[in-house]
């Protein structure tokens, strides 16, 4: 039995940086519905993607 467990790579879709920003953009006008399916559509980058958004959504209210 090994002592560390590899996990595998996560799969899904990693959407790009243009693509995270105009979903920012749109949850900033009050939309969130960009932001809710570039989420469901990244599989199990999810989370990443949804702290992608934010933090785009953040330094654009700035």
């Amino acid at each position: 039995m090994p002592l560390f467990r590899r996990t595998p790579e996560p799969t899904g879709y990693r959407p790009t940086e243009t693509e995270v920003a105009d979903a920012a953009a749109k949850l900033n006008a009050g939309s969130h519905h960009a932001a809710y399916d570039l989420t469901a559509h990244s599989g199990d980058r999810r989370q990443e993607t949804a702290m992608r958004i934010l933090g785009h959504s953040i330094e654009d209210a700035e």
